[in-house]
């Protein structure tokens, strides 16, 4: 038995299918299968009923779940408190950023937070959303924030943190460019759009609401190759504002956009089963959302 084997059967159960705990740890399903069947194997017992599509734990798995649960929160705090000691530090902070928008986040989060705690050094991963949720369910980093929906796993509790306008960013020479008013999403039909990726699902959601079709040109990683595009081309770019564009932006005319769905929540996550380190439970209550 290794500790992966603890942690990825905590997650089956908080995900409440292989099928989905597979997705979100990015291990094939029948790997996960397996680790299952060797876990029963070794303990000579039956943990979980399979389900069509979910799963029910025995009285037997309840009480490994707990014990397996306890297992990882000990491993973790014996990891965090190693790792620090080994680096000449009192404490790390691991956190997942969005890829997208880390420039304006390391200047919102971090520049107050690290000029008050010199004596903490910082893990900081640079990933699109989707894989935030795999780094904390996986114990890379303890604390992650997307930008996006906000998750809904039950391993996971959530905070949320700010919310942000999707608009349309327009070269001064483009038809739209002239509107003084917010742009209609059937405006939008035909042309050749610059998007990031973490706000592909929004948009795609929005435009099938208004049974446009849309026409998306280049998805990209962060907000300034796409408004890059969009003046390159002379077309649009559609992205979450923030203070961090408004240097990308100053030739070029921010629009909003008439739906109250385009915008984007950040959401700080945690596993519920790990205890936060000193500088993890710090930096939360620091940023306002943490009480």
């Amino acid at each position: 038995m290794t500790l992966d084997s603890y942690r990825n059967f905590v997650a089956i159960v908080d995900c409440g299918s292989i099928s989905a705990a597979s997705k979100q740890l990015l291990i094939a399903q029948p790997s996960l299968s397996n680790q299952l069947k060797n876990i029963e194997k070794t303990y000579g017992a039956k943990l979980i009923h399979r389900g069509s599509r979910n799963i029910e734990l025995t009285e037997a798995g309840r009480i490994f779940y707990t014990k397996a649960r306890e297992i990882c929160r000990i491993e973790n705090s014996i990891s965090t408190s190693l790792s620090s000691q080994n680096t000449g530090y009192r404490e790390q902070l691991k956190i997942s950023i969005p890829a997208g928008n880390s420039v304006h986040y390391i200047h919102k989060l971090f520049e107050d937070f690290v000029s008050n705690h010199p004596d903490i050094n910082y893990d900081v991963y640079e990933i699109a959303s989707d894989f935030v949720v795999p780094n904390v369910l996986n114990n890379i980093t303890e604390i992650g924030l997307v930008r996006a929906s906000i998750p809904q796993y039950g391993a996971l509790e959530t905070f949320p943190y700010e919310k942000d306008d999707i608009v349309a960013v327009i070269p001064k020479g483009h038809p739209l460019s002239k509107k003084t008013t917010p742009i209609e999403i059937e405006e939008f039909h035909g042309i050749p759009l610059a998007i990031p990726f973490d706000i592909s699902n929004t948009v795609y959601t929005v435009f099938g609401q208004h049974a446009v079709a849309y026409n998306v040109a280049i998805i990209t990683s962060i907000n300034e190759t796409a408004i890059e595009w969009a003046r390159t081309f002379n077309t649009i770019a559609i992205i979450p504002f923030s203070d961090a564009d408004t240097r990308h932006t100053m030739d070029m005319v921010i629009r909003p956009i008439h739906d109250p769905g385009m915008y984007i929540s950040s959401v700080f996550l945690i596993r519920k089963d790990r205890e936060l380190s000193f500088a993890g439970k710090l930096f939360l209550e620091e940023i306002g959302v943490l009480k």
